[in-house]
């Protein structure tokens, strides 16, 4: 080894997530939806060429395409869809903002509704992705996208909402590994409380999903093994959440197995990576995403929504760092499930060592960070002095925490920080 030995049917009132939390308090059924996968998903180096095609197919005509104002500027694929899609594409926004703030999407749905398209094609990184899905439910409803927000109430309640509306179709292609272009949610950021907001529709889920991988190696290297280090995150977080289940325990036991061999490939000390590196990384983030669409995370993107929402750090930074917290957190609770990923990469441990196999992890996630040069510490990425307790009470209303295997307290969330500090 290179490495250290959802639609629901018509008329539900709740989505799949509280089906899940139904699930895990009477302990007598597990319930995966196939509604939180998207219907298609097209993967291949310049599979964008196969928009105008997919279109078709859906019988879609006015589609406006939202995208980061770089990538616009600084590749040719948003020219190049523009002359490929010629008169069913309405309009470019690109007015797109860090962290979906709030008001940023309210401007870029105020830009669709005058539009009036049938269909939103989202190229970007996980914030173009979350302010698409924002516009999507905003436009057809009139509403506010805080309406369809979830909410962990401690120390056992978790608030989901009830879904009355039908969004616009979303298609989406990335140019991160952040995995929001294959999930029926998102997160935008509540600027004037310092909070991200998770908000969930099943009918979010994307329509259609382009996983190029030419646009991905258009991003810069850093971005992208940041980015990498989320959807590891995702692999994690997602095996030992409280929602875990077969399947998803399938997804992400492969797509961290896919993501720990490729990314060393792409980190910023390699030159030239091959093409192909880019687009197995994207296919594996990918399923890294189907895997939270029906487990949820943990404690460890509870930790990175606060990093983003008050102090505006980078998501895939603060995923590079809390990674290694979050599971030295949860070392004890999820030995057993983390015994899982070490047999996936590899390793194997006598039946009665399973902290072994635990802590093996740990020294998997501690050398991805030294290979691919990204953050280890809070300091690195820049958060203030003396902000612990503040970012403690976000994560206690957080609803990923609600899924952690540990149950915690504010006291010993200031702990993890400190550690990370």
């Amino acid at each position: 080894m290179s490495y250290p030995n959802p639609y629901l049917e018509d008329g539900y009132a709740t989505n799949h997530f509280i089906l899940q939390l139904e699930r895990y308090q009477k302990m007598n059924s597990i319930r995966f939806n196939g509604g939180a996968i998207p219907s298609t998903i097209i993967s291949g180096l310049g599979c964008r060429n196969q928009v105008l095609q997919e279109l078709e197919k859906l019988g879609l005509k006015r589609l406006l395409i939202i995208c980061s104002p770089t990538l616009r500027r600084k590749t040719s694929f948003i020219t190049e869809l523009e002359r490929d899609l010629g008169d069913r594409l309405i309009g470019v926004y690109d007015g797109v903002k860090p962290s979906a703030p709030i008001l940023a999407v309210r401007h870029a749905s105020e830009f669709a509704r005058n539009l009036s398209p049938d269909a939103i094609l989202s190229v970007g990184g996980g914030a173009v992705h979350d302010t698409a899905k924002g516009v999507a439910v905003m436009c057809p409803s009139g509403r506010n996208i805080t309406d369809f927000v979830s909410r962990f109430e401690p120390p056992n309640t978790f608030h989901s909402v009830d879904i009355d509306i039908d969004p616009l179709p979303v298609l989406t292609m990335p140019s991160t590994f952040s995995a929001a272009d294959v999930v029926g949610g998102g997160a935008v950021t509540d600027e004037e409380n310092g909070e991200k907001l998770i908000f969930l529709h099943p009918k979010l889920t994307p329509a259609c999903v382009f996983l190029d991988g030419e646009i991905v190696a258009s991003t810069p290297r850093k971005v992208l093994t940041e980015s990498g280090m989320n959807a590891v995150h995702h692999c994690l977080e997602a095996l030992y959440s409280k929602g875990h289940q077969p399947i998803t325990d399938a997804l992400a036991l492969e797509a961290l197995r896919r993501l720990v061999d490729t990314l060393p490939r792409l980190a910023p000390k390699v030159t030239d990576p091959d093409p192909s590196d880019f687009q197995k990384a994207l296919e594996a983030t990918a399923m890294s995403g189907l895997t939270y669409a029906n487990s949820w995370l943990g404690i460890g993107h509870s930790v990175c929504h606060s990093l983003g929402g008050r102090y505006g750090l980078s998501h895939g930074a603060a995923n590079s760092v809390m990674i290694r917290h979050s599971i030295r957190f949860n070392l004890e609770h999820a030995a057993n499930r983390l015994e899982l990923a070490a047999q996936a990469l590899g390793a194997s441990f006598p039946p009665a060592q399973k902290a072994l196999a635990a802590h093996y992890m740990v020294s998997v996630v501690d050398w991805l960070t030294e290979v691919l040069e990204t953050p280890r510490t809070l300091r690195e990425i820049g958060l203030p002095e003396g902000q612990f307790e503040r970012i403690a009470k976000d994560v206690m209303s957080d609803p990923q925490t609600y899924w952690n295997p540990r149950p915690a307290r504010e006291d010993e969330i200031v702990d993890m920080l400190h550690s990370a500090w």
